[in-house]
């Protein structure tokens, strides 16, 4: 390859890469960085439309109605059954231990079945928890021990720091450790076997030893600095690994360590393995249960303690001292889990304990549980995982009763008799006077084959003896509320009336009676024309129209859900007011005359301007203006609209370049030597109520502000212009914007641009010379990067030549 072309293709290269990495920092395109920017444009969007939606939708409405429903004088909270198993059904007092297939289909409860005498949940009640897993819980601050036990057995071993006393006709102390092989050297003796030893009775072979050597002394051998060894936690334990600990650990001592069993764990089941084989189990129920030790052990080096899956899990509830879940061993029965959760109470019932199962063919059973032998012979079962037994109460054994509940003064159980009827049930429970619904009650009833059955009473005809039968032991009878089955009505009323909204809805309720009790109308209200829709069962609405002074409207009674409004007066002008102040003759308040006045006429009303006045400065503000730009949304277009930044890490955020100022918006640029000059004919404007006017003085000059020399107020001389009267305040400073001089007219208009400093000034103008902003540029940057890419291209040009 020539020479002259070699150079020629090196400095087109050189210029490709250079003006492409320029304009990638300068903001040039780039297919792929524009590609990127709009994608995360694009994301940026979308978030910001979720937003909008979930605010308009109300993510929050669940919370908020349900705080609102459980501030309504008619909520009710669930009342729960205190004496079965996890009930989570809200039903009442009179339907327990009622067999759920036999009640009517409004009525649903869920997840409990009818097991043998009662209702039982079909899982484990949540309120319970495994036994003894919390003793592994060490309070925070505390740290364990490293030397928790004594050191009686203590077996000694290499590294073992041991004191040997003598004294009598000889009096000698030594400090030995135990070497690698076991063995401690002392004097006059030589080398002691020690490793494997306990304290006891290495002094005693010691003291055979000294005896040779000493006569008429005595000895005592004490520990010192105790060796460490490595033992293992693994299995299902909070912080399983490996441990440096003391020599003197035992296997408990070991569990605390490592936090105790997880909750998948065992308690019954430790295992310390040692040279591979399984040495011992150890059951923690021994201890937890009767403070029974005897099954901890010294640990040695390499020892491992394992914690396998708990086997077997069983729940007990009910009358019983320690309701919990239990971990159980093959073979244990009732009777067992009943000592292990602490015995019945005094309450307990323990001819009448069940056993939930879940059988082989995946069907709940229910196993009876005797252990009273004074009446009957024991009947007990093993346990299986999963079983779930409840020791029942006294009081739900209760023989010879009748329960009435629901809407009576004396709700509870009373003694069953022969003879009772439901009248009599009735007459003990003395119903209330008022909220109930005598069409009918339900009188729940089981028999011997625990079948159960539904009966309807109506109450009217128990109560006037046209219907009446005799109780059996065990009846329930439910008296309703009238609201639990006729559930409360209402209407609605909105528009001009003083108080809007939900009313109940009373028998005979007309038009005219919803108006009254919503405050009657405002003075606003058109009367001729009253609006109520009425929905149908279809969904359809029917409109009906009435007049105030019409003998309908007095009439026409109200259904549930109907809907009245009540229109305002399309005509209505009462008492608008708008404001004059600053140099007119009489400033304050009016009231317009119609919705035709304008400004012209109000200033002429207020007595015209005074010699101190300067029309052409005139403020006039209009609140409303504001209000209609935020209903049209005006603010989340800007928001929407605002240019996007994108970072170093490429997150992208929005870069206020314009702020909505509601107060800003309102202010509206009249024309005031047009409108004076046509005496109102041209450029008047039409006033509205709240519409503010303010006229100033006459101002002192022209007021220059921004980056010049010296900010002030300069006389105004006709003629000048813009240029002039920033020279006068001292001329453009370094980092002016000479492009950007804005300027203000008295009456709010503003000009900008390179040709505004050449405009006219008028008095009470002002001149605004902004900033100039000025872009930083990483120029050691940029160049290093230029050389960067130069090597690079000179590389790859000499891999070119020499191909």
């Amino acid at each position: 390859m020539g020479t002259g072309l070699r150079t020629f293709c090196i400095f087109m290269l050189f210029g490709i890469l250079v003006a492409g990495n320029i304009a990638a920092q300068t903001g040039g395109t780039v297919t792929t960085r524009d590609a990127k920017k709009d994608r995360l444009l694009q994301e940026y969007y979308d978030r910001l439309e979720r937003e909008r939606q979930d605010q308009e939708t109300g993510q929050d409405l669940p919370e908020t109605y349900h705080k609102q429903m459980m501030k309504s004088p008619d909520y009710r909270s669930p009342q729960y059954f205190p004496d079965t198993t996890g009930q989570r059904a809200m039903i009442p007092d009179s339907l327990r231990m009622m067999k759920l297939d036999t009640l009517a289909d409004s009525l649903k409860f869920d997840s409990l079945y009818y097991l043998g005498d009662t209702l039982l949940a079909d899982t484990i009640p949540d309120t319970l928890v495994p036994f003894g897993y919390d003793m592994f819980d060490i309070a925070p601050g505390l740290d364990m021990p490293s030397e928790v036990a004594d050191i009686e057995g203590y077996i000694l071993g290499p590294g073992d720091n041991i004191y040997i006393f003598l004294w009598g006709k000889v009096e000698q102390q030594y400090d030995l450790t135990i070497d690698r092989e076991g063995k401690v050297f002392v004097p006059k003796i030589g080398e002691v076997a020690a490793w494997g030893l306990s304290i006891g009775e290495f002094e005693k072979q010691l003291k055979g030893r000294l005896s040779k050597v000493y006569s008429d002394f005595s000895l005592s051998v004490s520990l010192g600095k105790i060796r460490s060894i490595r033992v293992y936690l693994t299995g299902e334990v909070k912080k399983p690994g490996a441990y440096t600990v003391s020599s003197l650990l035992t296997l408990y001592n070991a569990m605390y360590l490592a936090g105790g069993p997880n909750p998948r764990g065992s308690l019954r089941d430790v295992r310390l393995i040692r040279n591979g084989k399984v040495e011992k189990s150890v059951d923690l129920y021994d201890f937890l249960l009767k403070g029974n030790s005897e099954g901890d052990v010294r640990l040695s080096s390499g020892d491992a303690v394992f914690v396998p899956v708990a086997s077997a899990r069983v729940a007990i509830d009910g009358e019983i001292n320690r309701p919990a879940i239990y971990e159980i061993k093959d073979g244990e029965k009732a009777a067992n889990l009943v000592e292990m959760a602490g015995g019945p109470t005094s309450r307990a019932f323990i001819r009448k304990i069940t056993i939930a199962r879940i059988s082989p063919l995946n069907e709940r059973i229910i196993l009876n549980v005797n252990l009273k032998p004074e009446i009957g012979e024991i009947v007990d079962y093993p346990l299986q995982s999963g079983d779930s037994v409840y020791v029942f109460s006294v009081d739900e054994t209760l023989e010879n009763t009748v329960t009435i509940a629901g809407v009576v003064k004396q709700p509870g159980r009373y003694e069953w008799t022969d003879s009772m009827t439901v009248a009599d049930l009735v007459r003990l429970g003395e119903l209330h006077a008022r909220n109930v619904y005598f069409d009918r009650a339900n009188l729940y009833r089981k028999y011997a084959n625990l079948t159960r059955e539904i009966i309807p009473v109506d109450l009217n005809k128990v109560l006037n003896g046209t219907q009446n039968f005799q109780l059996r032991d065990h009846d329930s009878l439910h008296v309703y509320r009238w609201n639990e089955i006729n559930p409360h009505k209402y209407v609605y009323i909105e528009g001009e009336v003083k108080y809007p909204g939900e009313y109940s809805l009373f028998n005979n309720m007309t038009v005219a009676d919803l108006i009254f009790l919503a405050g009657d109308f405002t003075r606003d209200a058109y009367q001729l024309n009253i609006e109520l829709a009425r929905p149908d069962t279809t969904g359809r609405v029917t409109i009906h129209k009435f007049d105030r002074a019409a003998e309908e409207i007095e009439n026409f009674q109200l259904a549930e859900n109907d809907y009245v409004f009540v229109r305002k007066r399309p005509d209505q002008f009462l008492h608008q007011l708008a404001s004059v102040e600053g140099e007119v003759r009489f400033p304050g308040q009016y009231a317009l005359l119609s919705r035709d006045e304008t400004l012209y006429d109000l200033i002429q009303r207020a007595g015209g301007f005074t010699d101190r006045a300067f029309p052409k400065g005139i403020i006039f503000y209009r609140e409303s203006i504001g209000e209609s730009l935020i209903r049209q949304n005006l603010p989340s277009i800007i928001e929407r609209s605002a240019p996007i930044r994108e970072d170093s890490l490429g997150n992208i955020k929005p870069v206020e370049f314009i702020k909505f100022n509601q107060d800003n918006v309102n202010r509206v640029i009249i024309n005031m030597e047009e409108l004076l000059k046509s005496e109102g004919k041209k450029g008047d404007i039409k006033l509205r109520g709240d519409d503010y006017i303010y006229v100033p003085r006459i101002p002192s000059g022209v007021s220059v502000l921004g980056a010049v020399g010296a900010e002030g107020t300069i006389k105004y001389e006709s003629g000048r212009k813009v240029k002039s009267y920033i020279q006068l305040a001292g001329n453009f400073s370094r980092n002016a914007d000479k492009g950007a001089v804005r300027l203000i007219k008295a009456d709010g208009q503003v000009f900008s641009g390179g040709s505004t400093i050449g405009k006219k000034v008028e008095l009470g103008d002002a001149i605004v010379v902004p900033t100039e902003i000025k872009k930083e540029r990483d120029w050691l940057k940029i160049t290093s990067t230029i050389f960067s890419i130069v090597g690079g291209a000179l590389t790859t040009i000499l891999v070119i030549d020499r191909l």
